[in-house]
């Protein structure tokens, strides 16, 4: 039955909750993965609220992550969706999450006011800082969030550094520190960092190149292609956990893009799991046929995996004709 999962996805996102009882008695697995995540995530980035509560009470894994930090949570957060937050957390669901991109970071990233109380009810912690060392207090400061500062204020513990421990007291200090986005490059704007970024992988400088991209992400986050060269730098520099973090990014946005599929096969390769790569490669090579490249990346990882013990090459037609 788990064959049928490119239509139970369909199905989840068109909401036909009927059709997903019928797969789910059939024998499909509600915790099933796909290059999306799982079908609960599936369910969340549709906003089917009603086949995530389905999904919930046929036992779906609510923590269940994509990569390391993308668990339904977040994606719900980043839906904006709190009834399906609600939802996931009455199910049990982690509020704490894993730093640095815990689930009250996000909210405060995004403005979620509604969203805090939920959360601190469930156990999210409010001292746990983002990959800038920032507290969600300081967050929702910085982005001058009057009312998120108060609703955070009581749960906080004192910041040393903030003199006057007060909702005044901390929006007068942000304001008083320089903003990253104060940086002479921001001002420049995501193009010219995306293209200074080009400029420091073509001389291999992959370090440089991550900090570009990195930059030109936060001003214009919606770029995939800046997660897949972003990707990529990872790649040559050995890195396959963030290089596929990146990666996966790029295929929950845009799953009909071969690169993206590409991107994360070179990652799965470069972790060893060759047949995860083969898989990605081969859904690439669906969406071009004719791509001489992602081709010949599969062939190396059907051949990698044909060597590996107990298992079985989904593609011995490609390892013959290497």
């Amino acid at each position: 039955v788990n064959k049928v999962l490119p239509l139970f996805m369909w199905q989840l996102e068109q909401g036909l909750c009927e059709m997903i009882e019928v797969l789910l008695s059939k024998g499909a697995d509600v915790n099933c993965f796909s290059y999306r995540g799982t079908l609960l995530h599936s369910a969340i980035i549709g906003k089917q609220v009603a086949a995530v509560k389905l999904l919930l009470d046929h036992h779906a894994d609510c923590n269940k992550p994509v990569s390391l930090h993308y668990t339904p949570l977040i994606a719900a957060l980043h839906a904006r969706s709190l009834k399906c937050v609600k939802l996931l957390i009455e199910a049990g669901a982690d509020a704490k999450g894993v730093p640095p991109l815990t689930p009250l970071v996000v909210a405060a990233n995004d403005g979620l006011t509604d969203f805090y109380e939920p959360l601190l009810r469930a156990g999210a912690d409010p001292d746990v800082r983002d990959d800038g060392g920032q507290l969600p207090i300081e967050i929702a400061a910085r982005n001058n969030r009057r009312k998120d500062v108060e609703i955070l204020f009581p749960v906080t513990s004192h910041i040393p550094y903030v003199r006057d421990w007060s909702v005044d007291g901390i929006l007068a200090y942000v304001k008083s520190v320089p903003k990253e986005e104060d940086d002479p490059l921001y001002k420049m704007g995501p193009a010219y960092l995306k293209l200074e970024g080009t400029k420091a992988y073509k001389r291999k400088d992959y370090v440089s190149a991550i900090n570009f991209y990195s930059m030109a992400i936060k001003l214009n986050p919606g770029d995939v292609t800046l997660h897949s060269n972003k990707s990529l730098c990872w790649i040559n520099l050995g890195e396959g956990d963030k290089a596929l973090e990146d990666a996966e990014f790029c295929r929950m946005i845009r799953p009909d893009w071969p690169k993206a599929c590409y991107r994360q096969g070179a990652a799965q390769m470069l972790l060893k799991n060759y047949e995860k790569a083969c898989e990605a490669f081969q859904d690439g090579l669906k969406l071009d046929p004719t791509n001489v490249e992602i081709e010949n990346a599969l062939r190396c990882g059907c051949s990698k995996a044909c060597e590996m013990p107990n298992t079985q090459c989904s593609r011995p037609d490609l390892r013959q004709r290497g």
